[in-house]
């Protein structure tokens, strides 16, 4: 670690706080720009929280807002289903968590939920592009899988995908329809489920691998080209020195001629004595992780859209994620959700229904009411953010990055 009493000059570094995979993105385009960095992470190792076990979705053309029309029905339908994917706990939250699904339920309109997907998309086909140029520059496939099929247990849910696809097309979504008499010929281990789905939808486009696996070989190649990567040195302050910005930590002092924030449901935290406040609600995420796979490692990668359920094969193992949790900044894990994650698995592959999980894992995801993330400048000067991904965090990271990069440099301002 370096020694304290030298840090930098005040024109000498850019400073970025958060060790998940949207500040490692950040260092790495910080740093192939030239630019001298210093990433502070608070654990002892890097993508230890929401990037540690997630589903590991680069979701070209999945991913979109998660507050979308389509909530509304399934909402009466969840008030019935003992495997629904979203709780919410009133006193947990608080009057923030309250204030934020306010302006959510804003984005239950189409017309507002297809202008903000619309946006959406066009950052993620800009980050896929880049990632394809990251793993070129690193020489490493970051995600190796290939193509996601989703999966709709009634009829009804899936007339209504197929509806909104339509919606979507001229948005740039490439998707493709799959009747139910077809679905075993995308992913042959669905001949033993013990559901029939209704029908599925195919992203060819849509990537899949281990994101804390990637976020590993970002941090060597980012360490290797000169950046400093502080490990266990949780950042304490944010603080206004004249002309420069500057980090308090445990082990020290740091200052630099500006500042990302990219850490997370943490930014909220750190944000706020600076006086930015950031309308981000943390919401909760589970995943098990099960020693054996019935999907092969190169794809397809499944999705149970009707309970909101990834399952994704990475080498020989299984990560099934899901849940959406409103419970403030409690990230402690409820073994009833893990039980619905294994119920839901065993549902599609039997097989797994007497196999123990090997990893259980909660995370809060900062997620944003229209879902698009918190970017570029603030009312501080220097200080800049990156954060607000929700769930597409892997997904929208390396534009992310790209996008604050020129922000600070000032090419832009920045969304």
């Amino acid at each position: 670690m370096p020694d304290p009493s030298s840090t930098p000059g005040p024109d000498d570094a850019i400073l970025v706080v958060g060790g998940g995979i949207v500040g490692l993105t950040q260092a790495y385009m910080l740093c192939r720009r030239g630019h001298r960095v210093h990433l502070f992470e608070s654990g002892a190792g890097f993508a230890g929280r929401a990037s540690h076990a997630n589903g590991g979705h680069l979701s070209t053309d999945s991913g979109a807002p998660w507050v979308s029309p389509s909530i509304l029905p399934e909402l009466v339908h969840w008030l019935f289903d003992s495997h629904r994917p979203l709780s919410v706990k009133p006193m947990a939250m608080g009057w923030a968590g309250w204030s934020w699904l306010l302006s959510a339920s804003r984005h239950l309109r189409l017309d507002r939920y297809l202008v903000s997907h619309s946006r959406l998309h066009a950052l993620t086909e800009s980050s896929v592009a880049l990632w394809q140029r990251i793993e070129s520059e690193i020489a490493s496939p970051l995600a190796p899988g290939r193509g996601v099929l989703y999966l709709y247990r009634s009829a009804h849910e899936w007339d209504e995908a197929r509806g909104m696809l339509e919606r979507e097309r001229p948005i740039g979504i490439q998707a493709v329809p799959v009747a139910a008499g077809e679905l075993a010929s995308f992913a042959p281990a669905l001949a033993t489920a013990k559901v029939r789905p209704a029908g599925g939808i195919w992203y060819p486009r849509d990537r899949f691998g281990d994101c804390r696996e990637a976020a590993g070989r970002l941090a060597g190649w980012i360490e290797s080209h000169g950046a400093c990567l502080h490990r266990d040195t949780p950042v304490m302050a944010i603080e206004q020195a004249g002309g420069s910005i500057r980090v308090r930590t445990r082990h020290g002092l740091w200052i630099g001629q500006a500042l990302v924030i990219a850490a997370g449901v943490d930014s909220v935290r750190l944000a706020r004595p600076l006086g930015i406040r950031l309308a981000l609600c943390p919401v909760k995420g589970y995943t098990r992780t099960y020693p054996i796979s019935p999907l092969p490692s190169t794809g397809p990668a499944l999705a149970d859209h009707s309970r909101k359920v990834v399952l994704t094969p990475l080498g020989g193992t299984l990560r099934v994620a899901g849940m959406a949790e409103f419970a403030g900044f409690d990230d402690r894990l409820e073994p009833r959700y893990l039980t619905r994650l294994h119920e839901t698995a065993s549902d599609w592959f039997p097989e797994l229904a007497t196999v123990q999980s090997t990893l259980d894992w909660a995370c809060l995801r900062a997620m944003t009411a229209d879902g698009l993330p918190l970017l570029g400048p603030t009312r501080v000067p220097r200080v800049f953010l990156n954060t607000g991904h929700g769930p597409l965090g892997w997904t929208l990271a390396a534009a992310t990055a790209e996008r604050v990069a020129d922000a600070i440099e000032g090419r832009n301002e920045a969304p």
